[in-house]
């Protein structure tokens, strides 16, 4: 049996907690059917809160906390979901976070989903190795934790006794990952079958679109920016736009890297798919001319770039989100 906790955090997302606690539920009744073991449940969870167990949610839901981590009970597995901002608070407490490394050194696997890699995050226990959150927040987690290497293409890292997962909704997959790692294979492949969970994804890549830091107050490059947005397909090279910002070409590629954070020529390029990614959503036009009117000659070379970018190809990232 494994002892599961599932952190109730003040302002966290309900489904995060009450999904993965139906899951480990229906888990344990599927494996007593098939194993015929029926005195001890494959997971015990318990919704473990701060020491007043007073917790509401993002949407003000109460939640009633079976215990408190002034319990001190050792736990095998414990589960951080999903927290809406602001995070600072849950930052700062240094009682959690105490918590969860006590947790860790006794032996409990740590797991997160979407935000709350922020707050293993901070225990320490991920520098030096990889972790994923939720790619909206990539940005902020980089820049908060600079020692893990964060891989935020990825829905799910395992590194042993940590395992981070990515957006919301990935606490589906990490409920079936932790079925089959502590379960069985089978039983994750029945629970997949039966819960009608994908159990085949891999990647944030698909979902996440390209933002484009437009409030940086250079005004000479937020032109350069707006007509590169209006004219993706125009051929450019940066002394046509370093001429059009009236600046030298080597102070227009400086203040432009330091504007957005990409060179000009990497700026355009992901421009251009995020252009070929809102045609692929919203018109019928053949992949040729997509191709074209992203500004790419060769449809090759365009393919091969989309699903480097996206993790599909433009054929099956229409299928899934046109």
């Amino acid at each position: 049996m494994y002892r599961v906790a599932l952190l109730a955090l003040q302002n966290c997302m309900y489904s995060s907690l009450a999904g993965p606690f139906d899951f480990f539920s229906v888990a344990s009744n599927e494996w007593a059917r098939t194993t015929g073991d029926t005195l001890q449940p494959l997971f015990q969870s318990t919704i473990v809160a701060p020491e007043d167990r007073a917790v509401t949610t993002f949407n003000g839901l109460a939640i009633a906390a079976g215990a408190s981590l002034a319990d001190e009970t050792q736990y095998d597995i414990v589960y951080i979901p999903v927290i809406f901002p602001p995070l600072e608070p849950h930052l700062a407490d240094t009682a959690t976070i105490a918590w969860l490394s006590r947790q860790a050194e006794g032996g409990a696997c740590l797991c997160s989903v979407c935000s709350g890699a922020f707050l293993l995050a901070a225990t320490g226990r991920l520098d030096g190795r990889r972790a994923t959150t939720h790619w909206m927040m990539a940005d902020s987690f980089a820049a908060r934790f600079p020692k893990v290497i964060l891989k935020q293409e990825k829905i799910l890292i395992d590194e042993g006794d940590c395992i981070t997962a990515g957006g919301v909704s990935a606490y589906h997959d990490l409920s079936l990952y932790l079925a089959s790692r502590f379960g069985s294979p089978d039983l994750a492949a029945t629970l997949s079958r039966m819960l009608l969970i994908d159990p085949f994804r891999r990647l944030q890549s698909p979902y996440a679109t390209r933002s484009f830091n437009k409030s940086h107050g250079d005004e000479q490059i937020l032109l350069v920016q707006d007509w590169l947005e209006q004219n993706p397909s125009h051929s450019v090279n940066t002394g046509m736009l370093a001429e059009r910002a009236g600046l030298g070409e080597r102070t227009f590629m400086r203040r432009f890297k330091k504007a957005t954070g990409d060179s000009p020529l990497e700026y355009l390029q992901h421009l251009r798919i995020q252009t070929a990614r809102q045609l692929l959503e919203s018109t019928r036009k053949t992949i040729e001319e997509i191709t074209w009117q992203s500004g790419y000659e060769d449809i090759s070379s365009f393919r091969k770039l989309f699903r480097r970018t996206t993790g599909l190809s433009p054929s099956a990232y229409r299928q899934r989100f046109s």
